[in-house]
């Protein structure tokens, strides 16, 4: 959708003027959140400000104690951290300590698997397992086969017990 030149100009101003939000602007002037987004991503962006420094952290003095703790229980999570710090005498939030916990937490060591999402009818896994010997009439003993069947999709299994005397060969190529 296409706007004029005074819509852009007033989106634009009110975007970075007023400093309105991005749907407050579209129930304002009835167009739609992409024309605003396409709008304000062509202008260029505003210059950076100089702030202040940021103030000093309260987590800053209970760093080492934080970094120690989660070096010992990597797992621990931040709520039971924050109650030992607040014995220690920390004021800070919670919210804080997550975001501050998120930072330096050692990452864990990563699993590599691949996920996979086959179609109905589209695979499935198959085994034979020997399960032992069974007597037989007439003395004797015959092995005992199990046969397995998985369907990937829908996870249906079929098994059957098969006697034999050495174990099935299955052509690939049958």
């Amino acid at each position: 959708m296409t706007v004029s030149r005074e819509v852009e100009a007033e989106i634009a101003r009110l975007y970075y003027a007023e400093h309105w939000k991005i749907g407050t602007i579209c129930a304002q002037l009835g167009v739609h959140d992409e024309v605003v987004r396409r709008v304000i991503g062509r202008l260029p962006k505003k210059p950076r400000t100089k702030t202040a420094a940021p103030p000093p952290s309260t987590i800053a003095p209970y760093v080492d104690f934080i970094g120690e703790t989660l070096e010992r229980y990597p797992t621990l999570c931040s709520t039971r951290l924050w109650d030992m710090l607040r014995e220690r005498g920390y004021s800070g939030s919670v919210r804080a300590l997550r975001r501050f916990v998120k930072k330096v937490r050692p990452k864990g060591e990563r699993e590599a698997f691949l996920r996979l999402s086959p179609l109905i009818g589209e695979e499935a896994q198959i085994d034979w397992a020997h399960i032992g010997q069974v007597p037989v009439e007439g003395g004797g003993h015959r092995s005992l086969w199990l046969f397995l069947i998985v369907l990937s999709w829908s996870r249906a299994a079929w098994g059957e017990w098969i006697l034999r005397s050495h174990k099935p060969r299955i052509d690939p190529c049958a």
